[in-house]
């Protein structure tokens, strides 16, 4: 595993982690966990530019699923 793909893996339990406890993506005002909203969003970005593998994707759009998500 590069240390790149490995730094993807740890972004990813972090975030998996959050959504888990709190049931939504960290609020972009605090800036404590900024950087895992700006991680999901350069993730995001890139599975609709199509460059993201499918396996990745898979895990990302899980998460996705797992927010309560209140419309």
């Amino acid at each position: 595993m590069t240390n790149r793909e490995q730094q993807w893996q740890e972004n990813y339990n972090l975030l998996k982690e959050y959504v888990t406890e709190h049931h939504q993506f960290p609020n972009k005002k605090k800036t404590d966990k900024r950087a895992l909203l700006n991680w999901w969003k350069y993730n995001k970005k890139r599975i609709k530019e199509g460059k993201m593998e499918p396996d990745k994707k898979r895990l990302l759009m899980e998460l996705s699923d797992m927010r309560d998500v209140h419309l």
